[in-house]
């Protein structure tokens, strides 16, 4: 199966403009959903096999990695809203 690499070599040498249209070619002959679901459930018997039968904390450290990262990255707009927010009252000398 192409890689990405593949992918990005290709892309390189061509034209900005070309760009798009390979791209959409080159994923419509190689990331077709049957071989994107083969790939992935290869993958998931791979990572259960390798850390969750051998008793890894690997599992366990991913799901609290990955649900600190889609919280924050979820709750950046707000975050980033208030502090503009405050940001502006200071400048105007009021209170936040």
């Amino acid at each position: 199966m192409p890689t990405v690499q593949q992918l990005v070599r290709e892309a390189s040498k061509l034209k900005v403009k070309e760009v798009p249209g390979h791209v959409q070619k080159f994923a419509g002959q190689h990331w077709r959903p049957e071989q994107l679901r083969s790939r992935f459930m290869n993958w998931l018997h791979d990572y259960k096999i390798k850390f969750i039968d051998t008793g890894s904390p690997k599992p366990l450290l991913d799901v609290i990695t990955y649900g600190f990262v889609f919280s924050y990255a979820l709750s950046w707009p707000r975050e980033y809203a208030h502090y503009k927010h405050e940001q502006e009252a200071k400048l105007k000398g009021g209170h936040h």
